[in-house]
């Protein structure tokens, strides 16, 4: 199995928990990933083979309506991974997916151009072209024979139309637009969304839009911390504080602080986040004993990198039911 995913920097610290799922769940021979360095440090293994997007051709030109959006040129790459890949398939997964399950069938399926899950909406009215509304698909997730895509020049129609006309999805709408009456629609527990459908059987969760997977409180973000708490070790955290130093100059839970170093006091789930991420250096983990009445342990944010806080704690009274 060989997949493709892409990534900008500002997700960087979460596609450690995304990998972790896939390699955890799947037999995948080589995974391209696509990157704006050279390589991630904290994600070292021979099946990943980084790709930085920096050193490849700019096939989106600077007079194309498309260029310099909010969407980067990480979006495009999906239109012509045929000029970069050497495989004749591949399984594209979004950086803001989580693949919880075996995909082999979707390895193993006989897709003629391409295949995704269908997402509702007025696509017809949106695009100006017919028979859209019940047969346009997400992009998150995708099975793409790239040797049909190569022989019949269908990159190069994406290109085309990615360079000489403007789209409020770009990727997704040309994927559409020109492997229109080509494409394969598959069962939506492979790109389960809010807009496609959540499942309880889901095979990939997708989180669309701002309620990513790591952001608690977002829909079916539970999945997401299940697996990055297995990653670090599955650790109890609630009865132990840490005493660490902090790189600032490296990555605090996605904030990016000023340089310098700060001693100072955390959670251990906290900790071991940034651990991941080598922006800490250990000094003491000490276990606190857990207390017979109900408490809040609040870790107080540290405002300046100079600045130290400590653990507060506060306490909840019992209250009782009548009977």
């Amino acid at each position: 199995m060989i997949i493709a995913m892409c990534c900008t920097r500002n997700w960087y610290i979460y596609l450690a928990t995304e990998i972790y799922a896939l390699f955890k769940n799947n037999n995948v021979k080589k995974l391209y990933l696509f990157i704006e360095d050279d390589e991630i440090p904290y994600l070292k293994d021979d099946r990943i083979e980084f790709i930085n997007v920096n050193n490849l051709p700019e096939y989106i030109l600077p007079t194309s309506p498309n260029y310099n959006t909010k969407y980067t040129k990480l979006s495009y790459i999906r239109c012509y991974f045929t000029k970069i890949l050497s495989c004749d398939r591949i399984i594209y997964v979004d950086a803001d997916a989580i693949v919880v399950d075996n995909i082999q069938e979707l390895w193993d399926m006989n897709v003629d151009v391409i295949a995704g899950i269908k997402e509702p909406g007025e696509w017809d009215k949106y695009l100006g072209i017919e028979n859209m509304n019940d047969n346009y698909i997400n992009s998150g997730v995708l099975v793409m024979n790239l040797k049909n895509i190569k022989n019949e020049h269908l990159d190069d129609k994406m290109i085309e139309l990615l360079n000489t006309q403007k789209y409020f999805f770009p990727d997704q709408d040309v994927i559409n637009i020109v492997c229109k009456d080509r494409i394969k629609y598959i069962s939506n527990i492979y790109n389960s969304t809010e807009t496609t459908g959540f499942r309880d059987d889901a095979k990939i969760v997708h989180y669309i839009r701002e309620r990513k997977g790591w952001k608690k409180g977002s829909p079916r973000s539970e999945i997401w911390y299940n697996y990055h708490k297995e990653m670090i070790g599955g650790i109890k955290m609630d009865n132990y504080k840490v005493k660490a130093i902090i790189n600032f100059d490296d990555v605090q839970a996605g904030v990016k602080r000023e340089a310098g170093k700060s001693e100072w006091k955390c959670s251990k789930e906290r900790y071991l986040f940034l651990k991941e991420h080598n922006a800490v250096e250990l000094i003491e983990i000490e276990k606190v004993e857990l207390p017979k009445t109900e408490e809040l342990i609040k870790v107080v944010e540290i405002k300046e990198p100079e600045t130290v806080k400590t653990v507060k704690t506060t306490s909840k009274k019992k209250t009782s039911k009548k009977k």
